[in-house]
């Protein structure tokens, strides 16, 4: 299912990308996080952003999934991770 998906990471930036599936999103959120950790000072910092988007990416695999399947846009937010996807044409 292709779906468009826009993630903000605080403290890091947002950003916007195309998605063929629900694990392919999930992927780009947990890849940014990792990518993100040179924007901390504390390593502490960087992985309670990383905590939160693996969070997030379980929500994504289950409830995510669930909800863009019905054809709904879905959204979740945890600790300074913030992710919306929807339906490609939506």
């Amino acid at each position: 299912m292709a779906l468009w998906m826009t993630w903000d990471l605080k403290g890091v930036g947002t950003a916007s990308q195309s998605a063929e599936g629900v694990e392919e999103a999930a992927k780009w959120l947990v890849d940014s996080a990792e990518r993100s950790r040179r924007a901390f000072d504390a390593e502490w910092q960087w992985q309670r952003l990383m905590d939160a988007a693996l969070r997030v990416r379980e929500a994504m695999l289950d409830e995510g999934r669930r909800t863009l399947e019905r054809g709904a846009p879905w959204e979740s937010t945890d600790e300074g991770v913030e992710v919306r996807l929807a339906p490609r044409g939506a």
